[in-house]
């Protein structure tokens, strides 16, 4: 039952991180650079940590000294950070920024014309992008809370260390 649940949980925790090393280092590789592991965060969201048996829905661990990314959307970037182990908080924080519009509606307001191509295009002013479609206007930045909307109750749980602009931005369609 629950023992054999945990232990292909693992697994697959496992699996995924394996995963994002290697997408990492084939990134930059491409750039002539080596993945240092010490380099690494892992800031995994949706899960049950084995380390304090948290289920983590929609948020990430962020124990003292943890270092934390917090993805917020398409055109805002990320936020790096060092958590602060705020048990009020269940040592944790928001694994993102948080939808203002889900996925669905995001294509219903598409259709119905109260938001446009034109606007997605718009709120990616300053960032290279081949993605912006109707087909990712789900992942649009209208679809997310601000960054300036959601900072103060992130540094509750996190000291921010960096806010990473994007320059470019690649989303697949599916």
């Amino acid at each position: 039952g629950g023992r054999e649940y945990l232990k292909w949980l693992r697994i697959a925790q496992e699996f995924a991180m394996m995963n994002r090393f290697i997408i990492a280092d084939r990134i930059l590789s491409f750039f002539g650079k080596r993945l240092e592991e010490e380099s690494l965060v892992e800031s995994v969201h949706n899960y049950i940590s084995e380390r304090d048996g948290i289920v983590r829905k929609g948020a990430i661990s962020a124990h003292i000294g943890e270092r934390v990314v917090i993805p917020l959307s398409m055109a805002s970037g990320v936020v790096l950070g060092i958590g602060k182990g705020n048990p009020s908080f269940n040592y944790s924080a928001p694994h993102g920024a948080g939808r203002l519009f889900g996925r669905r509606e995001m294509k219903r307001k598409l259709k119905e014309g109260t938001i446009t191509m034109g606007s997605f295009r718009k709120s990616m002013e300053g960032v290279f992008s081949t993605s912006v479609s109707s087909e990712t206007i789900d992942e649009s930045p209208m679809a997310y809370r601000r960054w300036e909307d959601i900072s103060g109750e992130v540094e509750e749980s996190v000291e921010i260390t960096a806010l990473l602009r994007p320059v470019y931005n690649l989303k697949s369609p599916e």
